[in-house]
C-alpha cells in the first residue's frame, strides 16, 4: 500500500515540476508580456472571419 502511494506523490511531484518549468520558461520567453494585444488579435481574426 505504501508504495503505491510513494510512486502516486512521485508521480504527482514530477507533474507539478514540469508545470512550474513550463511557466518559468513562458515568462522568460516573454509570452506575458503583452496579453491585450494578442487578445485583440484574436478578435480581430474572428471580425474578419464574421464578415
Amino acid at each position: 500500500m505504501i508504495d503505491v502511494t510513494m510512486i502516486q506523490f512521485f508521480v504527482a511531484l514530477l507533474m507539478s515540476l514540469g508545470a512550474v518549468c513550463i511557466f518559468i520558461w513562458a515568462v522568460l520567453s516573454g509570452l506575458f508580456t503583452d496579453v491585450e494585444e494578442i487578445k485583440m488579435r484574436a478578435y480581430r481574426t474572428e471580425v474578419s472571419k464574421d464578415e
